[in-house]
């Protein structure tokens, strides 16, 4: 028996809803690792893949560059792996001095999705200063909503789904020169109530929900147990939570010293999982994607995998 052997697959004609689980690629923009990549996934016994869009250079200026397209359709296609796909971190569609090329990537990330066979685009909610949403946060939801339909109608037309994440505290929103209603995962079900539409769910960011927990005085699991309802997707990674609030230079300082958006394996943070599967209930056809750093997979890719696969059974049997 290989090592991979050990190794269980999910059931994708099973009755559970969470219906698959991988990891994501990473900014890759050699093909050729890209394919390596995803057979390596499939070797292990991944069932699904997050397909990084930044990177790929499959979209320039916003437009599909046709050619490159079909290279990565037909690497996709080679593994039987359920895809997703995550769009540029940097969209942002309550940016009020650049919501048109905003608006204008999210869309042209929905057609790309849709080449190359990703069922699920990961987008990132809106951010904005803290003073901006002191003032008119009211307004800036409305704005946000008004950019995001139109993606979503594009997203319904072309069979692919948002998958809208809960961000973490990232640099900008420790320095306080931004802020997101998204980083209580209960406000961002509030905000996708209020779109109400068929084409978009949250992704539950675990590490981030356990951040913004931290970092705004919440409780984590009752969080996204509230969640619960819009969740058809799940990036799975574990953190303290403590705000990466002092001077850093390297992702291995953060690791070290515990605090950031670690994106480490599961036990390396203080997020409690069986607890966390206990409470949550998902959408069918979710799918699990799992973002540990690359530094991780060198040790500890294989266990991870496995813990994600078991933190799948359990939601599925606690939805059962």
């Amino acid at each position: 028996m290989t090592q991979s052997d050990t190794l269980v697959r999910e059931d994708t004609a099973a009755t559970g809803t969470i219906v698959a689980t991988g990891f994501n690629t990473g900014a890759e923009s050699d093909l050729s690792k890209l394919d390596a990549r995803l057979a390596h996934m499939a070797e292990i016994g991944c069932t699904g893949a997050e397909i990084t869009a930044t990177g790929l250079d499959a979209v320039v200026s916003c437009r599909l560059l046709s050619d490159r397209v079909a290279q990565i359709r037909e690497i996709m296609a080679r593994y039987p792996l359920s895809y997703s796909m995550h769009a540029p971190i940097a969209i942002n569609l309550m940016d009020e001095a650049h919501g048109d090329l905003m608006q204008k990537a999210a869309t042209v990330s929905m057609e790309l999705a849709a080449e190359i066979g990703a069922g699920a685009v990961v987008i990132h909610p809106g951010r904005c200063h803290p003073a901006d949403w002191e003032a008119r946060s009211t307004t800036l939801l409305a704005q946000e909503l008004e950019r995001l339909h139109p993606v979503a109608d594009r997203a319904a037309e072309l069979g692919v789904a948002i998958a809208y994440e809960n961000i973490s505290p990232n640099r900008r929103v420790i320095d306080g020169l931004e802020t997101s209603y998204s980083l209580d995962p209960r406000q961002l079900g509030a905000q996708l109530a209020a779109l109400d539409h068929k084409a978009v769910f949250a992704c539950l960011d675990i590490s981030h929900a356990q951040q913004g927990a931290v970092l705004w005085g919440f409780d984590m699991i009752e969080a996204c147990a509230a969640l619960s309802p819009w969740i058809g997707h799940i990036h799975y990674s574990d953190s303290t939570g403590l705000p990466a609030s002092f001077p850093w230079t390297q992702e291995g300082e953060k690791h070290f010293l515990g605090a950031g958006d670690m994106h480490a394996p599961k036990g390396f943070g203080s997020v409690d999982f069986e607890a966390l599967a206990a409470r949550l209930t998902v959408r069918p056809g979710t799918r699990i994607v799992i973002e540990i750093k690359r530094n991780f997979h060198n040790h500890a890719e294989r266990a991870t995998l496995l813990a994600a696969q078991d933190f799948a059974r359990r939601v599925n049997g606690a939805a059962a």
